[in-house]
């Protein structure tokens, strides 16, 4: 993967978008964009060099009125995550030639020590947060989530799911209702680095002294020793299972 397709939350092509469409009052700006004065909260509908429409906000910077696009957070995310993943590899080469008990550690290797475990721990929690962001993009505004336990029954909403429920029954059962699919219906290599990522993620973002002198080493070895490329290829997998191409290579 070189790199992933960029979407966003309103789009379509140009040849299928109606300009003319009575339900959006529209005014002309400048340059390839009109703007829907219908809403309470403005849409810029943009015009792309690929014959796209996406659509954005208007935001003053400097008293100049400027158009920016609206893409997917969650694709965000995944590439910000994805090109850490990408530096990996060769960082933790060169952080290897510099680590021995016969040579000193100069000012360049600590660099590489901070740089290494700064992108480890950006792919991790940035691979988590895409998750999290597929799991509240997929729950429906009107869905009700329900939970049958003994003899209590419990009724959940869109913002109550997102809010008060755990993300392992997100992410099995809530969207299991959802989309009338589980991922993890069955224990697979794949899906376990769904859970070894979602400990990895905890650890880093909930960090906690051990008792021995180090306090961290645990943290460290496990930067070490994670499968970074095989994480991402499983959030990829998990995705596109409930989302057909969601994540695209281009």
């Amino acid at each position: 993967m070189k790199h992933i397709k960029k979407k966003f939350l309103l789009e379509a092509r140009t040849d299928a978008f109606d300009f003319t469409d009575p339900r959006i009052e529209q005014v002309k700006l400048k340059g390839n964009t009109l703007e829907n004065v219908n809403e309470k909260e403005k849409i810029a509908f943009i015009q792309t060099d690929e014959g796209k429409v996406v659509g954005g906000f208007i935001h003053k910077i400097n008293g100049k009125s400027l158009v920016f696009p609206v893409p997917d957070p969650t694709l965000i995310y995944f590439n910000t995550a994805y090109l850490n993943v990408r530096l990996i590899k060769n960082l933790k080469k060169k952080l290897l030639k510099k680590v021995s008990h016969e040579k000193q550690l100069n000012e360049l290797a600590l660099n590489e020590f901070y740089e290494y475990f700064g992108n480890t721990s950006t792919s991790v929690i940035f691979m988590f947060m895409a998750i999290e962001s597929f799991l509240n993009q997929a729950i429906p505004t009107e869905f009700v989530y329900k939970s049958v336990s003994g003899k209590k029954t419990e009724l959940y909403n869109k913002l109550q799911i997102q809010e008060n429920i755990d993300f392992k029954t997100k992410i099995t059962l809530v969207l299991k209702q959802i989309s009338g699919k589980n991922f993890f219906e069955k224990s697979t290599p794949t899906n376990q680095y769904i859970w070894n990522l979602k400990e990895f993620r905890d650890d880093l973002v909930h960090t906690k002294q051990e008792l021995d002198p180090l306090k961290y080493n645990q943290l460290m070895v496990t930067s070490l020793n994670f499968d970074y490329e095989k994480a991402l290829n499983a959030v990829t997998k998990f995705m596109n299972f409930y989302k057909k191409e969601y994540i695209e290579e281009c």
